[in-house]
């Protein structure tokens, strides 16, 4: 797929009009600006993720992983996200570009836990990163320049009273550059072993430093190409499993499906039928029964009309700068520019001719079979059809993205206070245009009644009524030539809009407040005010229409809608910390932490949040520690106002096969089952429905706990090692979910509650019409496990200077209760839908080595065998299938060039071409594997030039 380049001018002015918007960047941006202490007792005493108290330990009562910046920079990864993604602690379903369907924006979000990227809270500099994506309602954190980055903190606990809201499976922390002097340029090219995919990228940084502050400037670049699913032999063909394996595909096909009346199905044999290759479908002989299953199934293979990895091109332009004013008032600023184009690339439209709300007229020139086909009213036989001869669907998407923070901190007085008063902006435009649609209208009117007019010219409409300006269509054989000029005149796009803005003021204070034996009690109190506001807007063409919003002037599932909306929220903060013991028996050191967070959102009210944490040394060496957090995750401006929007859940219909003797055993399937035949004959035709996703101002706050208790032994017996162990436990209640169609089928059957039965709508024959989706509050997640890390590095004059790593997270439960009578999903060790992978181990291990001029990184990675849940969704209870474990080995070689400093870096990532697991597409979305886990691309080579200067 094809995307513009990138207009330079165009990108300068978007960045200088965002600048020149948001505040003063030159006051604290002056080239006579240096790095500037960040209180009293700088040298010593630093803030570590998952506390606001300046202090001289490292190791604190909160587990956090450090991704250093050489190991950043020996990464060879030219994008943030494909590196913190990576991480064992990272699981779930989180978007990443080698999404294609239901993704394509080039993003990559993060999701700690698996607990879903809406849950995991992305800081910079300590600091919320104000850009929330449209869909997702989470950080693109590859709009981060990667050579703008000096350290990435990892936090692995919930830490809602520290950071607020959105922090329950933890915070990721960037730290960006601080200090620099001297210009540095990279430049890197890459491409797989199939020669597709290629990278090419340029960073360049400019950093100058005084004895009063620091100034850096830089710019990042980068473009990816992007690679076919039918250029890899995993994805080619969309491979499925229903008892046995087999290759298949959609069955909305490009020589159509027709679904005959009971004569004609008596007369073929067969329930539908579809064209004969090279036919003119103009006669009823022109068609043949449609083969459903087997070898020689008339399934539309669509797998290599998608994408495996979406193109992106990007640039980025920051500032990050403090000077200071005097010895207790520093000034400074940050600011990011980022300008991002991607897009996907889909099949070309399937057309369903009842859900669309399409009749086919039974006295259309071109219909031959003489009754009507399709339309909303479920009465007619329906037709379905693939429209290859108007091309893909597809998009591209322009993401203008930036943020500014900008203060003043310094110490109060002589005391040991310090202030930190910041404003805050952030910002996310976003343009959509997508084609391969069809005009709703206008395809109702060609394929309509028609006539042949004078001279036999095809004519819309009836000869009392002709329709100008209308050619008609014959939906049977759109591949005949002649029926190029009547596609044209109905083809459509449509663009989108959304827009994201975020305002801040926080005032931070943070001191000694009194003497105790063991040492000196320090407070960190604050502030925070923040204020979000969202819109979306489409075309008028996709506007979608009550009641059921399934209708707009394209096809369904482009129909959409307007929303907007916003809210503040002010907060209170307080964190305390209690030396308790100090170089006593058995007690190194005894220190307390408490929290407590105070938060009035303008859109469901207050609540009230508090941790509290325990450090034991009771040698030197060993330190134990154990914390307890409230969380929470307000909801998100998507949850409260997303307008319906169609999608295509997988769904098991209860009503499989009903009879009158099941409802008289249970009357609440006459609710569930609302016009389905009790003869035991019924079957929904295809498991994929219609589902409509819309948000629910009505909803309350995520509210839960989590635990975290551990152990970091320090032996100094081995200089520079260390290991970790903690155990974690979270619970959330009242889930904010989209409302699952079939948990909604189940609690409908269990209880005919009205509000859940209410959502599924059906035909006249029975089949689903529609299957609403709401945001809701329900049931209850809990998961546990444990977090392994240790390292080692040694230094020798011979043999160069090592290091080892070992990173693993092991989840023994991930069990989601939504409604009594539910049977638990106990999701740890499989794959689930709804979900994503959570494996119930994975790991990162590391060996890196330097000697002289010389450096070589290994990396392994490894996601453990999983297991898929009844995976063919037939009724009846399935065997797990089991999928096999994954190991991906990454390494790179680095040189640096005597004298004149350049540094050379050659890398392969998936060294071994490990292809993914097949999971099977009746499970997944895209390439008939997990995207969000495994890699897609297979083996990759890269080289990166590095001088400074």
């Amino acid at each position: 797929m094809r995307i513009n380049k990138i207009d330079q001018q165009d990108f300068v002015q978007n960045a200088v009009r965002f600048a020149m918007l948001t505040g003063a960047v030159a006051a604290a941006t002056s080239p006579t600006t240096a790095i500037a202490q960040e209180g009293a007792d700088s040298l010593d005493e630093v803030v570590v993720t998952g506390s606001r108290i300046r202090r001289v330990d490292a190791a604190t009562a909160s587990p956090v992983q450090i991704v250093t910046a050489e190991s950043i920079r020996e990464s060879g990864v030219s994008t943030i996200g494909e590196l913190i993604q990576k991480l064992p602690s990272i699981a779930g379903a989180a978007t990443n570009p080698s999404l294609n369907n239901g993704g394509g924006d080039g993003a990559s979000n993060i999701e700690l836990r698996g607990l879903g990227v809406e849950r995991t809270l992305v800081l910079v500099n300590g600091r919320r990163y104000g850009a929330i994506g449209d869909e997702t309602s989470a950080i693109d954190i590859n709009s981060l320049p990667i050579n703008m980055i000096e350290r990435v903190e990892v936090l692995k606990e919930g830490a809602g009273a520290i950071y607020g809201s959105d922090a329950i499976g933890g915070v990721v922390n960037f730290i960006t550059k601080k200090n620099m002097d001297g210009a540095e340029v990279t430049v890197d090219y890459g491409q797989s072993d199939r020669k597709d995919g290629k990278r090419r990228g340029i960073s360049l940084s400019y950093g100058h430093s005084t004895d009063r502050g620091n100034l850096i400037l830089g710019m990042n670049y980068n473009q990816q190409d992007a690679i076919s699913a039918g250029n890899r032999a995993f994805s080619r063909n969309a491979i499925y499993f229903y008892g046995s394996v087999f290759e298949g595909g959609s069955s909305r096909v490009p020589n159509g499906r027709v679904f005959l009346n009971t004569a004609q199905a008596a007369t073929f044999g067969c329930a539908s039928v579809t064209r004969k290759e090279g036919a003119a479908g103009t006669s009823i002989n022109d068609f043949r029964c449609y083969i459903s299953n087997g070898q020689n199934a008339d399934s539309y293979n669509y797998q290599p009309e998608n994408l495996i990895l979406t193109p992106q091109e990007r640039g980025t332009v920051f500032a990050i700068g403090d000077v200071d004013i005097n010895d207790n008032i520093e000034l400074y600023t940050e600011f990011l520019y980022n300008y991002t184009t991607s897009g996907y690339k889909a099949a070309s439209l399937p057309l369903d001719t009842r859900n669309d709300d399409i009749t086919i007229a039974a006295n259309s020139i071109y219909n031959p079979f003489g009754y009507a086909l399709g339309g909303a009213s479920g009465v007619n036989p329906n037709a379905t059809f693939r429209l290859i001869a108007i091309g893909n669907r597809r998009n591209e998407i322009s993401s203008y993205q930036g943020q500014i923070s900008t203060g003043v901190r310094g110490d109060i007085m002589e005391s040991s206070w310090d202030y930190d008063l910041t404003l805050g902006y952030g910002r996310l435009d976003q343009r959509t245009k997508t084609d391969g649609y069809l005009f709703t209208s206008r395809l109702k009117n060609a394929v309509g009644p028609s006539f042949r007019g004078a001279g036999g010219t095809p004519t819309c409409g009836t000869p009392a009524a002709p329709i100008a300006s209308c050619i008609p269509v014959n939906i049977f054989n759109l591949t005949d030539p002649s029926q190029v000029t009547a596609l044209n005149q109905i083809k459509a796009g449509y663009g989108e809009s959304y827009n994201f803005a975020m305002r801040s003021a926080s005032l931070a204070l943070s001191g000694d407040l009194f003497a105790l034996p063991a040492g000196e009690a320090k407070l960190a109190t604050g502030i925070e005010i923040r204020d979000q506001r969202s819109s979306f807007d489409t075309d008028f063409i996709t506007q979608a229409e009550p009641p059921l919003f399934l209708n707009c002037l394209l096809q369904q599932e482009a129909c959409s809608g307007d929303r907007a909306g916003g809210y503040n929220v002010k907060e209170l903060y307080a964190e305390l910390f209690l030396p308790i013991l100090k170089d006593a028996p058995f007690a190194k050191s005894l220190n307390l932490i408490l929290g407590g967070r105070y938060s009035d959102y303008s859109t469901y009210g207050s609540s009230t949040n508090g941790t509290y944490k325990l450090e034991w040394r009771p040698v030197g060496d060993v330190l134990v520690r154990a914390s307890f957090a409230d969380v929470f995750r307000a909801p998100t401006l998507l949850d409260l106002y997303q307008a319906p929007a169609a999608d295509a859940p997988t769904f098991t219909d209860p009503c499989t096969g009903l009879t009158q003797a099941m409802v008289n055993a249970n009357a609440n399937l006459a609710l569930a089952c609302v016009n389905v035949p009790r003869n035991g004959t019924f079957d929904q035709p295809n498991a994929q429905i219609t589902g409509l996703r819309s948000g629910n101002a009505n909803l309350k706050a995520e509210d839960g706990t989590a635990l975290t208790v551990g152990m970091v032994y320090d032996p100094s017996w081995l200089e520079g090692s260390t290991i970790s162990v903690d155990y974690w436990r979270y619970k959330i209640n009242n889930q904010i979910q989209l409302a699952d169609v079939n948990t909604s089928a189940q609690i409908c059957v269990l209880s005919g509650d009205p509000t859940y039965c209410g959502l599924h709508t059906r035909f006249a024959d029975g089949t689903t019409q529609v299957f609403k989706e709401p945001r809701i509050n329900l049931g209850t997640l809990k998961t546990s496990g444990f977090d392994v890390s240790t390292a080692y590095r040694v230094n020798t004059d011979t043999l160069g200077k090592w290091r080892f790593g070992l990173d693993a997270t092991i989840t023994d439960k991930y069990d989601s209760a939504t409604f009594p009578g539910i049977p638990v999903t106990k999701v740890a060790g499989y794959y689930d839908r709804q979900y994503g992978n959570i494996a119930k181990f994975r790991a990162t291990g590391q060996i890196g080595w330097a000697y002289q001029d010389f450096t070589v990184l290994a990396v392994a990675r490894y996601i453990d065998k999983i297991k898929l849940s009844d995976p063919d969704g037939a009724p009846g209870v399935q065997p797990d299938l089991n999928i096999k474990a994954a190991t991906y080995v990454d390494m790179t070689f680095g040189y640096t060039v005597p004298r004149i400093g350049t540094k050379v870096q050659l890398g392969v990532n998936n060294l071994t071409d490990k292809q993914p697991p097949i999971l099977y597409q009746n499970n997944v979305t895209n390439a008939n594997t997990d995207v969000s886990t495994y890699d897609t691309i297979g083996r990759y080579y890269f080289l990166s030039l590095t001088q400074k200067f």
